[in-house]
């Protein structure tokens, strides 16, 4: 798939700042030597995105957008879904799957499976690797039987338009 599904909601505004850190829950730019670096960060009540400008002319940049933006979706999705998303991960995990399909959820990985963070993470990846597949990610590691299976329930899923 190329190109995002029908996402509808209020505008979301994007901007970039130097030198992004996340520290003790706060973004924080051009602090050196304060927490840990990050590319991009979404604050979903203020409806916001906010990019590192090391970004602009990366290729990741659109696999990063696309992420970001799926935090939105996330929020909005409704417990059942997000409970279906979960469920499906679950499978995974006792199917023996490894791997990821993006940086973030491979972090979160290695600290806990299970975690809201982790499935949160896995999800925004996910869209990030269907909706911009044309961007090499050497993150994205998942087997085929297991993308093929998260490509399954995110056509169903957004076959109709969502909110972001």
């Amino acid at each position: 798939m190329i190109g995002l599904p029908a996402l509808t909601g209020s505008p979301i505004c994007v901007r970039a700042l130097p030198q992004l850190t996340a520290y003790r829950g706060k973004l924080l730019s051009a602090e050196t030597g304060r927490g840990k670096p990050v590319h991009a960060a979404s604050f979903i009540r203020r409806r916001e995105i906010v990019l590192e400008y090391e970004l602009f002319g990366n290729r990741m940049l659109p696999l990063i957008v696309v992420h970001e933006i799926f935090h939105f979706v996330w929020a909005r999705l409704g417990n059942r879904r997000r409970a279906d998303y979960a469920a499906l991960l679950t499978e995974e995990r006792l199917g023996g799957a490894r791997g990821e399909l993006g940086e973030s959820a491979a972090v979160q990985q290695e600290v806990d499976r299970a975690s809201r963070d982790y499935i949160c993470e896995s999800f925004c990846d996910t869209a990030a690797w269907l909706y911009q597949p044309g961007v090499k990610n050497r993150h994205a590691t998942l087997a085929k039987r297991w993308r093929e299976r998260r490509r399954a329930w995110f056509e169903e899923t957004f076959a109709e338009a969502r909110k972001c």
